[in-house]
């Protein structure tokens, strides 16, 4: 089952989508920009996971 993770890393959250290979959203949700945080909420989502990631100059 692959999931596809659309993850957009803002200063002190992120938005996050998943979306099935149907393109229905399996869920979304803002966690904290942080490393240990994202890793422990990517280990969630079942499945291959695919990640598109984008960040900007205020995700430092």
């Amino acid at each position: 089952m692959d999931r596809y993770i659309g993850l957009d890393a803002h200063s002190s959250s992120c938005t996050v989508a998943v979306v099935g290979t149907s393109g229905r959203r399996a869920q979304s949700q803002a966690p904290e920009t942080n490393a240990k945080v994202l890793i422990d909420f990517l280990k969630t989502i079942p499945g291959t996971l695919r990640l598109c990631l984008e960040e900007g100059t205020h995700s430092h």
